[in-house]
């Protein structure tokens, strides 16, 4: 299941897989329940499919999230995941390697610190999640 607020990533990820299919024969699906284009928080119906997202993504058996994904975060905590993830890309050229799996399932923040005290310094934006 892939959620966004925009088609784009998950046209994009579906036609990839579409054009170069893995090699180990594996079927991969993309769903994507909604996609609103924009945050509607106003509305309860919009509110209502995202809690519906949400509620999806904890049921899956890999989760890839960002470090600052409302959805990704409580997809997580419902489903007792340890999530992948994502670095963020910076000059618009991604990292390598571009995710990293957390150590715990117990999610700490939703936004990361970007203090380290033990170091007295700013953190990268998901080095906390990773340590």
């Amino acid at each position: 299941m892939f959620t966004s607020l925009s088609a784009g990533y998950f046209e994009r990820l579906r036609d990839m897989y579409w054009e170069h299919p893995p090699v180990t024969g594996e079927i991969i699906g993309f769903y994507q329940p909604s996609h609103e284009e924009h945050q509607q928080t106003e509305k309860r119906f919009h509110n209502r499919k995202a809690w519906a997202e949400m509620f999806l993504l904890s049921l899956t058996d890999i989760l890839v999230t960002s470090s600052w994904s409302t959805f990704g975060y409580v997809a997580q905590s419902l489903g007792g995941l340890k999530p992948w993830i994502l670095y963020k890309p910076e000059n618009r050229t991604a990292p390598d390697p571009p995710c990293r799996r957390v150590m715990s399932m117990e999610p700490c923040f939703h936004a990361p610190p970007f203090y380290d005290c033990k170091a007295k310094r700013g953190i990268a934006q998901v080095q906390w999640f990773l340590m």
